[in-house]
C-alpha cells in the first residue's frame, strides 16, 4: 500500500509534465509528494521513517529551486541526488560497522556480519547505479526519453536486482520465518479438515481437552 501512495507524485509529475511541460509538472510533483507525506503523518504516528523524510526535504528543495528559478535542471537532478544519498548513507553504515540492511532486514535474512556487509554494499552499488542512470536520461536524452524512464523505465532494473537478490539468498531466509508459515499452513489445513469432516473435529477436540489436564 506505500508503495503505490509513494507512486502518486511520480504519476502526477508524468501527467502534468506531459500536457503543460516539465515545470508545470514539478508544481504536481511537489504538492503531491506533501500530500503523501502528511498521509504518511497520519498513519504513522505523527512521523516519518528516515528514507521518506529525506525524500521530502529533497524534493521540497529541487522543485521549490525548479519553481523559483523556472529552470528544470533541480527538478531533472533531484532523482540523481536522492539515489547518491540513499548510497552514501549506506556505505557510511558499513564503514561504521552498522550496515543499514541488517537493522531494516534482520527478521528476513540470516546472515553474518560480512554478509549483511556485502547486502549492504549491494543496495549502494544499486542505488549508485540507478543515480547514474537517472543522470543519463535527464541530461543526454530527450525530455519525453527522460519522462518515460523515469515513470516506468526504472523498473526492469529493480526486478532484475530483487530477483537476482532472492536467488542469492534464498538459503538465507530466517528459520523462523519458514517454521511460522508452516505453522500457520498446518493449523489451516487441520481447521479445514475439521471443518469437512465432524468426527476430526471432535478428534482436534478431544486432544485440546487432553492438553489442558
Amino acid at each position: 500500500m506505500k508503495a503505490l501512495l509513494d507512486f502518486i507524485p511520480l504519476l502526477a509529475f508524468f501527467i502534468v509534465a506531459k500536457m503543460q511541460g516539465i515545470v508545470a509538472g514539478t508544481g504536481a510533483l511537489l504538492i503531491a509528494t506533501l500530500l503523501v507525506a502528511l498521509v504518511h503523518l497520519l498513519t504513522q504516528k505523527g512521523k516519518l521513517n528516515k528514507q521518506q523524510l529525506v525524500t521530502v526535504v529533497l524534493t521540497v528543495l529541487f522543485c521549490g529551486l525548479t519553481l523559483l528559478l523556472k529552470d528544470d535542471m533541480f527538478v531533472k537532478a533531484k532523482s540523481s541526488v536522492i539515489n547518491s544519498v540513499f548510497a552514501l548513507a549506506l556505505l557510511i553504515s558499513i564503514a561504521m560497522g552498522k550496515p543499514l540492511l541488517k537493522l531494516a532486514m534482520k527478521n528476513v535474512f540470516d546472515l553474518t556480519q560480512s554478509g549483511w556487509n556485502k547486502l549492504t554494499l549491494a543496495w549502494a552499488l544499486y542505488f549508485v547505479l540507478m543515480a547514474g542512470l537517472q543522470s543519463y536520461f535527464a541530461f543526454y536524452t530527450t525530455d519525453a526519453t527522460w519522462l518515460k524512464f523515469k515513470l516506468y523505465g526504472w523498473i526492469p532494473f529493480m526486478l532484475v536486482f530483487m530477483v537476482g537478490q532472492f536467488v542469492v539468498l534464498r538459503k538465507s531466509l530466517n528459520p523462523q520465518l519458514t517454521e511460522t508459515h508452516g505453522a500457520n499452513t498446518n493449523t489451516a489445513n487441520t481447521t479445514n479438515s475439521a471443518a469437512d469432516n465432524p468426527h476430526n473435529s471432535h478428534i482436534a477436540d478431544s486432544s485440546n481437552t487432553d492438553n489442558l489436564k
